[in-house]
């Protein structure tokens, strides 16, 4: 059964509240969230990470922040 935590969704976005347990990582409430992780929808509707280990406010940043055209 998976874990219930804290996420937001920002952009279509999605943030989850992590914390490191057992040796690996797991959904956390925002309490006891050591990193947050940005995941996207995939078409098969699967979650797709996309950026890890963040502080709130910087994956929040990177959700709302527009595309870099290179």
């Amino acid at each position: 059964m998976p874990q219930k935590g804290f996420t937001v969704i920002v952009n279509g976005l999605h943030i989850h509240a992590m914390r490191s347990a057992d040796a690996h990582e797991v959904q956390a409430r925002k309490s006891d969230a050591q990193y947050y992780n940005v995941y996207s929808r995939s078409h098969s509707d699967e979650l797709v990470l996309v950026q890890s280990g963040r502080l709130f406010d910087s994956a929040f940043e990177f959700c709302v922040a527009p595309p870099t055209l290179h």
